[in-house]
């Protein structure tokens, strides 16, 4: 039987971390992976026309940026496997039908600048929101990328100061209750909202007010970085980082069951057959969701239950993968159409009743998401094309119809509410497309449960030390055996999390975290 020290079970992107830093510690290291490539959702392939690199999930390489893996480049990345990144200046513009606007730039006054052009008074809330979010998040960043510490133990520590007391309010409050104490205007509020709703949790969820109180000085400190190449690139480095250690990745290669002796992990079993034994640890890059039937119910119903009762995300996307002919122009003007992102938003109240939509199945076509990534790489796509990702907020269950049938009369929709807020696209400009429902994503990917590419929600009773369960940590209920990925702290995203169960991992062992080089 082949047998190594660890074995990762999934080569998505966090499994591919986790398999790095254990290698470098000097660990004999298996990846398997059930499809044929290598990147989870953070993959890029030619789905459209030859030549044509579209980012098929995660696009916009956000929190991974303030993890030690890429500021310190501890694995290599950058310096020796052929990473890089583009930084869009503004990264992102929240753009009204009307034509009104907020830029974010990494200047948070010049940000405040186009705030003010709505709102003078909601500029100045925005720069003091931004003093008070500062020092929070410079308290919360690292601890994103270390093991979570239990929730108690943080609250504890936090009721220790004004401002920590502070922090633990926000925390349990929704991101619009937070939008609604620190700002006035309807328009602002919707900017806000409909950017922090890209974590795809309503915006009235309670326990996510963190999320606002990090993302707006992080984005002013560190940007939003796009992959050059696309984001298979940080996948493909990863997995030179984990070679150049002499790990190994095997692509083709289902896991369907985990071989146990006693309380211990010792190995896998594929679907063909094959079995790999583990001497140290088993990681599983995978929905925790997935578990109970892939250890044979072996943890006990009252660790199923606990797993049963995890809160999914409030809705799911369709995406629209589109090569036009020439580069979008936004009606807004340029602020709007050089950003590495626009979000297209409406108004409050109207804006929540978009979200309400959602929770009984009507799929909405007025608020997309919209990218075109070859404004500034250049290299996806041959010249004078161009690659659009186009995405819009749908739920898993339709009210009316299955996604089969109805996915491209969804998404039609979709596409023109973007072409109407520019002067020079319709559907003559479309050259090729492709369209992905929540419906196709849960094909995918059998890790993304109903079409979750977050595994479920982020609320705070499922976030940091709670997430997956309450003090888990990455150690599920056997010896050496350890879950990674979205299900665990710190959560969806390209964050490089796990950087963090690596630390942990590490620490059970008694082995050392490894030094850069």
């Amino acid at each position: 039987m082949d047998e190594h020290d660890v074995i990762v079970v999934g080569a998505g992107h966090n499994g591919l971390t986790a398999a790095a830093y254990l290698a470098a510690a000097g660990l004999d290291v298996l990846v398997l992976e059930a499809k044929s490539e290598i990147g989870g959702g953070v993959v890029s392939e030619q789905v459209t026309l030859p030549g044509h690199q579209h980012d098929l999930h995660a696009a916009a390489h956000i929190f991974i940026q303030g993890n030690p893996m890429i500021r310190d480049d501890e694995l290599g990345l950058l310096s020796e496997h052929g990473l890089s990144y583009v930084f869009p200046d503004p990264s992102m513009s929240v753009v009204f039908p009307d034509g009104d606007f907020i830029a974010f730039y990494s200047d948070v006054h010049k940000t405040a600048e186009t705030i003010a052009r709505i709102s003078p008074a909601d500029a100045e809330n925005y720069l003091r929101f931004y003093e008070f979010a500062s020092p929070l998040l410079d308290q919360l960043l690292p601890s994103l990328f270390v093991p979570p510490a239990p929730l108690g133990a943080l609250f504890a520590q936090l009721e220790q100061s004004e401002i920590g007391r502070e922090t633990m309010r926000v925390l349990m409050m929704s991101y619009l209750d937070v939008c609604n104490e620190w700002f006035e205007h309807p328009k602002v509020k919707a900017a806000l909202v409909r950017w922090v709703s890209e974590l795809l949790i309503a915006p009235d969820e309670g326990g996510t007010g963190a999320f606002l109180l990090l993302m707006v000085p992080f984005i002013h400190r560190y940007g939003m970085g796009l992959a050059v190449g696309g984001s298979q690139s940080l996948s493909d480095a990863l997995a030179a980082a984990l070679a150049a250690r002499g790990g190994n990745i095997r692509t083709g290669m289902k896991v369907e069951r985990f071989r146990f002796d006693g309380d211990r992990v010792t190995g896998v079993r594929c679907a063909d057959g094959t079995e790999f034994a583990a001497r140290r640890a088993v990681l599983a890059d995978l929905n925790i969701k997935q578990l109970p039937v892939m250890v044979e119910h072996r943890f006990g119903p009252e660790w199923e239950r606990q797993v049963n009762r995890i809160k999914a995300a409030s809705f799911r996307l369709v995406a629209g993968h589109i090569v036009l002919s020439e580069l979008p122009e936004f009606r807004a003007g340029p602020e709007v159409t050089e950003a590495g992102f626009q979000e297209i938003t409406l108004p409050l109240p109207d804006l929540l009743r978009t979200f309400d939509q959602l929770k009984y199945g009507e799929p909405v076509h007025t608020i997309p998401t919209v990218s075109t990534a070859t404004r500034w790489d250049s290299s996806r796509a041959p010249d004078g094309h161009h690659t659009l990702y186009l995405l819009g907020y749908a739920p898993m269950e339709l009210a009316d119809g299955d996604w089969d049938t109805r996915k491209e009369e969804i998404f039609d929709r979709v596409f023109a509410t973007f072409a109407e807020l520019t002067t020079n696209i319709g559907p003559a400009q479309v050259l090729s497309r492709v369209v992905h429902s929540p419906l196709d994503m849960a094909r995918y990917n059998e890790a993304w449960v109903d079409g979750d590419a977050g595994h479920f929600g982020c609320q705070l009773f499922q976030f940091m030390g709670f997430r997956p369960l309450p003090n888990m940590g990455y150690r599920l209920p056997a010896e050496g055996f350890y879950l990674v990925g979205p299900s665990t702290h710190p959560g969806q995203g390209v964050t490089g999390g796990a950087r963090a169960a690596a630390l942990a991992v590490l620490a059970d062992l008694g082995l050392s975290f490894p030094a850069r080089g």
